[in-house]
């Protein structure tokens, strides 16, 4: 196994601790390498190439200890390959992650959470991206507050988890966007924002026709004016949306192609929040 940490910038640097402005650039070829990458304070750029299996990639961007001035930081990883994994995480506001795995068994995670300070420090307004092909993966987005995830039951319910939290901070953070795409089978989507006006985008694509290729979508969403798009093709595929609070909207669209059954469970709790669903079998 091999562990590789590189770091191009105004000086040049190796290891955990970036100051501002740095860029890192970490290339890997083979099975079960590690690469890791540190920056603290803003306008740093992380990109990370891997290519084989059992390789794991991780990104820390933000918070320089004392200061929030944390933002506009971005990370960039492609890995090609199977059981790979990915994390990237970005703290305060204006940041930028991709993601993009081809292969099997593969699990990607952002997390962009506005760190506890002064309001300047936060209000959101992060990007996450994430591309998966293969069968059997997952991505995972958080965005918003630290510890976003609340729901332990399957599709909510148990008077649908005693009608949620009061730990999700609302604002001031917000104004965040998650795209997640997957072309494959057996794959699980999710995203949690906490805040107002994020928008959430999931497109899942299966390859084949029958039972056995059902995908997993869950946007769970708190706060106000919230937006989730949901879009599934194919068969026996499973949508759940989670929304908490008020003017929020979810919009599902699930083609079906051959009459084999598509789910969806949607719960929202406050007022003038809509969910629109559309299942289509021929």
């Amino acid at each position: 196994m091999k562990k590789v940490i590189l770091s191009i910038s105004a000086m040049l640097f190796v290891g955990f601790a970036a100051i501002a402005q740095n860029t890192s650039a970490v290339g890997q070829v083979g099975n079960g390498n590690t690469g890791n990458a540190s920056q603290n304070g803003s306008d740093n750029k992380s990109t990370v190439a891997q290519n084989g299996d059992t390789n794991k990639s991780e990104v820390f961007q933000g918070l320089q200890p004392g200061l929030y001035n944390a933002q506009k930081n971005l990370a960039d990883v492609k890995q090609t390959g199977n059981l790979n994994t990915s994390w990237v995480s970005q703290s305060n506001k204006n940041n930028e992650a991709y993601q993009d795995q081809k292969g099997n068994s593969n699990k990607a995670t952002i997390w962009q959470d506005q760190i506890a300070g002064p309001g300047s420090a936060l209000n959101g307004g992060d990007k996450a991206w994430q591309f998966q092909t293969g069968n059997n993966n997952e991505a995972t987005v958080d965005q918003g507050t630290t510890g976003n995830e609340t729901p332990t039951g399957l599709p909510f319910s148990a008077a649908q988890i005693a009608q949620l939290p009061t730990t999700v901070p609302i604002s001031p953070n917000g104004s965040n966007r998650a795209t997640q795409t997957q072309t494959g089978n057996h794959n699980l989507a999710y995203t949690s924002q906490g805040g107002t006006a994020n928008i959430s985008e999931q497109t899942q694509n299966s390859t084949s026709v029958g039972l056995a290729d059902r995908n997993i979508s869950r946007h769970y969403q708190y706060g106000n004016g919230n937006r989730s798009l949901t879009t599934q093709g194919r068969n026996n595929n499973q949508e759940n949306t989670l929304q908490i609070g008020n003017t929020n909207t979810s919009i599902v669209t699930q083609n079906n192609l051959s009459g084999l059954g598509n789910q969806q469970v949607g719960f929202s709790k406050g007022n003038n929040n809509s969910i629109t669903v559309s299942q289509t079998g021929y």
